[in-house]
């Protein structure tokens, strides 16, 4: 996987709290840390800021 922040080499890493442990991708190069959750958010916002423009009939 390539990073989008500096087109580095992304790592697939475990990381865990005190009650949770998940798996993220995280950049060797630059340290940018992307999961599903981050992922989703900037769809999200990425949707919001280009809203599709429906035509009427």
């Amino acid at each position: 996987m390539e990073c989008p922040k500096c087109k580095g080499l992304m790592m697939l890493e475990r990381f865990s709290d005190f009650f949770l442990i998940f798996y993220a991708w995280k950049c060797i190069n630059c340290g940018a840390i992307i999961d599903r959750t981050i992922s989703n958010n900037r769809q999200k916002s990425l949707a919001a800021r280009n809203p599709q423009t429906v035509a009427t009939p």
